[in-house]
């Protein structure tokens, strides 16, 4: 005789994002700030031991280069927005 195996649930990637089979909405085109660092500006000086001009320029610079990681993604994704405005 045999036995039936009871329904294993579905992955746990696959119960968050749902299943793989259906496709979403399109992503709407991706525009790059000309300005990363300005909210980080926004709320004043970074809390570092370091000197606040050398903290700001230093962070500026890892904003700035996530900024072109991720346009670098967009684009070659075909999600930059081509558009002049």
């Amino acid at each position: 005789m045999s036995r039936r195996r009871p329904a294993t649930p579905a992955p746990a990637d696959a119960r968050f994002w749902g299943p793989a089979d259906e496709e979403g909405p399109t992503p709407s085109p991706i525009r790059p700030t000309p300005d990363p660092g300005a909210v980080a500006r926004s709320l004043g000086n970074p809390p570092l031991a370091v000197g606040a001009a050398t903290a700001r320029r230093h962070l500026e610079a890892v904003y700035e280069e996530a900024v072109r990681a991720a346009t670098a993604l967009a684009a070659a994704n075909g999600l930059l927005d081509d558009s002049e405005s």
